[in-house]
């Protein structure tokens, strides 16, 4: 039986970024080593993803002291803050097949449902490349307080979409949170673009879900 829904990934499925280059700006305007920041990056990402900060100069300030900034001042946190929106706002960009394939999904009957583990500077990203009237729902998880490969979050997307599991399809470019959907009884794709290098890095192993290398393989 054809699938009613598809779950889409954000980052690194239905867009790029260059994240090498924001890593370089952002050592460049912080003073500290892209290294270290990476590992901010890291160790920031889930409380980031849940909703912990209330602000993205918050954010910003967490990420500075898990690099290594003890007290970040006001006007840095807010200059880099500002920085942090101009990247999203000039250097994420949609594939391609991204919006052509969730349009012939949904010519065809298919609910689809943006699900992104991201933070607060995401929201713009996603009403400026117009996501938000591409799909049927948008869930992202730092409004929702619940992150992928947690059951919550794929779950509050089936219940927007009103599908039961066994109905769905679920796209990422992340092993782990392809895990975590089929848990739930979702079908899964794993999608590994050509020249596509995630902030995350991908698995050693893709953990017997099914690969594709673009959206099209959907059609």
């Amino acid at each position: 039986m054809p699938a009613r829904a598809v779950l889409l990934d954000l980052y690194d499925t239905l867009v790029y970024s260059d994240w090498e280059g924001w890593r370089r700006d952002l050592a460049e305007l912080s003073g500290v080593e892209p290294d270290a920041l990476s590992l901010a990056y890291h160790t920031t990402r889930l409380p980031r993803n849940v909703g912990a900060y209330t602000t993205p100069d918050d954010e910003m300030r967490a990420l500075l002291e898990a690099a290594g900034i003890a007290d970040p001042q006001p006007e840095l946190v807010r200059r880099l803050a500002d920085a942090e929106r101009a990247f999203g706002r000039d250097r994420v960009r949609l594939y391609d097949d991204s919006l052509t394939t969730v349009a012939a999904l949904r010519a065809r009957g298919v609910r689809t449902a943006l699900v992104s583990n991201c933070s607060h500077g995401t929201r713009p990203i996603v009403e400026r490349l117009g996501l938000v009237d591409a799909f049927d729902a948008v869930v992202l998880s730092f409004e929702l307080g619940t992150r992928k490969p947690d059951a919550a979050i794929y779950l509050e997307a089936l219940r927007v979409l009103d599908v039961e599991p066994a109905d769905a399809v679920f796209v990422d470019d992340q092993t782990a949170y392809c895990d975590g959907a089929r848990a739930l009884g979702i079908d899964t794709r794993l999608i590994i673009r050509a020249d596509t290098m995630p902030a995350e890095g991908f698995a050693d192993s893709t953990n017997g879900h099914t690969v594709i290398a673009d959206l099209t393989a959907l059609l």
